[in-house]
């Protein structure tokens, strides 16, 4: 069985084929690879983040599962956050807004995402990083097909990373 890795090589992500690797192990080399690139995307974008003070704490209605959560190296007060989520077909998620960065890439499906800039369609192999305090609300448009992220979040430690919007 062949299996797709995805790397950095420049500013592109390149796709190479991982033929010698067993499934789990070109898996475990993704994820491994995504975390690097997030860790630095991350304490760059961290920085310049922003947290509500008091605002209530908005909660996918996304399948999710917490892959990674950790205090992020060398940026004192801020944490790291890697999600996966699956989203059903026609799912369309609450309207919300992230007060810290946030790098979304899509895995398998296509997300549409609104904002009051404009609407964005994200596709499978594509890096999404969305704007920091802007309500936003994500969607699956496909009747058939779920749509599969890896989610990165940085923001304080202890708060919220996502915030509902009225």
């Amino acid at each position: 069985m062949t299996t797709i890795d995805w790397s950095i090589e420049g500013p592109h992500f390149v796709k190479r084929r991982l033929s010698r690797l067993n499934p789990k192990e070109a898996k475990m080399n993704t994820l491994k690879q995504f975390l690097s690139i997030v860790s630095a995307l991350g304490m760059l974008a961290g920085i310049a983040g922003f947290q509500a003070v008091s605002a209530e704490e908005y909660v996918s209605k996304a399948k999710a599962k917490t892959l990674h959560q950790a205090e992020l190296p060398g940026v004192a007060g801020k944490e790291v956050i890697i999600r996966h989520f699956t989203q059903p077909p026609k799912f369309v998620g609450g309207k919300h807004m992230h007060p810290g960065a946030v790098f979304v890439y899509v895995l398998e499906g296509e997300l549409t995402v609104e904002t009051q800039n404009g609407t964005k369609t994200v596709k499978a192999g594509e890096l999404y990083p969305e704007e920091i305090g802007v309500a936003m609300v994500a969607r699956n448009s496909s009747g058939t097909n779920d749509v599969e992220l890896l989610v990165f979040q940085v923001g304080d430690i202890g708060k919220p990373m996502m915030i509902k919007v009225k």
